[in-house]
């Protein structure tokens, strides 16, 4: 019995002890495929016919959110849920990924779910730095508005002249504008941690303080591809 309990108590430490590098390791894997996804999202939409204005107004932006694989569903009441990045953009050089989420609810008569790539293009520092918070509302905290698409976003919106941030989804192919006014953003701490080993702070992977790793690098590559194109 005192052998027993023995081999129990040693079990369970071990446990214990690899239960966090175990933790840690899947956070870091999830991180990657988070980066890998966003760049594949974007490379898709570099050839969509109607991403026309999406590649003016992020050549004119402060930064870029992708959120791949962003869930929507529900049966009377249903909502949307997703994780994904945030990069920055200043003097044409990109700095991040810093890791975000995503949520919002809506009320109505629905039914069925489906997967949405969606991108959001940020106008303005001042708007940019929104995303040094913990958590915001778009709508309140960040003007937003769905996104032109088809011909070159020239005309000067307000968002264009104030700033704010400007909606796209991606769905079975489909590029449009998308209405997010009311959802609710903020930071992933522990996927920052998990990728980047050395901070969570999204300041300090935002404004370039820290060394980028190769997916994140090559989500540069194909963002910078998309403004070039």
């Amino acid at each position: 019995m005192k052998r027993t309990m023995t081999v129990i108590a040693l079990s369970l430490a071990l446990g214990l002890a690899f239960a966090p590098q175990g933790y840690a390791s899947n956070l870091k894997e999830d991180a990657e495929i988070i980066v890998n996804k966003a760049r594949l999202v974007i490379e898709e939409v570099r050839t969509a016919p109607d991403s026309g204005a999406a590649y003016d107004l992020i050549r004119q932006s402060a930064g870029v959110v992708i959120i791949p694989d962003m869930f929507k569903g529900g049966f009377i009441v249903g909502g949307s849920y997703g994780k994904g990045v945030v990069v920055a953009r200043k003097d044409g050089k990109w700095s991040g990924p810093s890791f975000v989420y995503i949520g919002a609810g809506s009320v109505g008569l629905q039914i069925g779910a489906q997967l949405t790539d969606l991108i959001l293009v940020v106008i303005g520092q001042k708007t940019m730095d929104t995303f040094l918070r913990s958590n915001f509302k778009l709508g309140a905290d960040a003007a937003v508005a769905v996104g032109p698409v088809g011909a070159q976003a020239t005309a000067a919106t307000e968002i264009l002249l104030k700033g704010g941030i400007y909606s796209y989804s991606r769905s079975k192919g489909l590029f449009a504008g998308v209405s997010l006014e009311g959802a609710g953003m903020g930071a992933e701490f522990d996927l920052n941690r998990a990728y980047y080993q050395t901070t969570s702070n999204p300041r300090e992977i935002l404004y370039g303080d820290v060394e980028t790793p190769e997916s994140g690098k090559r989500l540069f590559e194909a963002l910078s591809k998309f403004i070039k194109k």
